[in-house]
């Protein structure tokens, strides 16, 4: 099964920064109140979780970094989890660019 989530939507049109100390609808509040459990329920039904990063009127990298990096870098999932359960789709191509540097930041995290 395939599990579909919209950032625009269901997050916020206008993501923020890193931390929720840089404001709202920060990476790190997309990643701990939104994401992690998404991910975790794909995990544990093995779906798949569809991100649509489509909409929103833009993406910081750091919101980027902290949302999708940060759930390997932190230790959160291994990488096989997340590459086994998550896809980020732009169907827009306007939003491709923030896709491939979202996956990047998921392909180059180290756990710390």
């Amino acid at each position: 099964m395939v599990m579909t989530y919209s950032i625009a939507k269901q997050f916020s049109a206008t993501p923020g920064g890193r931390f929720r100390k840089h404001g709202p609808y920060s990476g790190e509040e997309f990643r701990d109140d939104v994401l992690l459990d998404l991910l975790r329920n794909a995990i544990g039904s093995d779906d798949m979780l569809v991100i649509t990063l489509d909409g929103t009127h833009g993406y910081g990298s750091s919101f980027l970094e902290e949302a999708f990096g940060g759930l390997i870098r932190l230790g959160l999932f291994d990488r096989e989890q997340v590459e086994g359960h998550l896809e980020l789709r732009a169907l827009d191509p306007l939003y491709e660019t923030y896709r491939l540097s979202a996956n990047r930041y998921m392909e180059n995290a180290r756990p710390q």
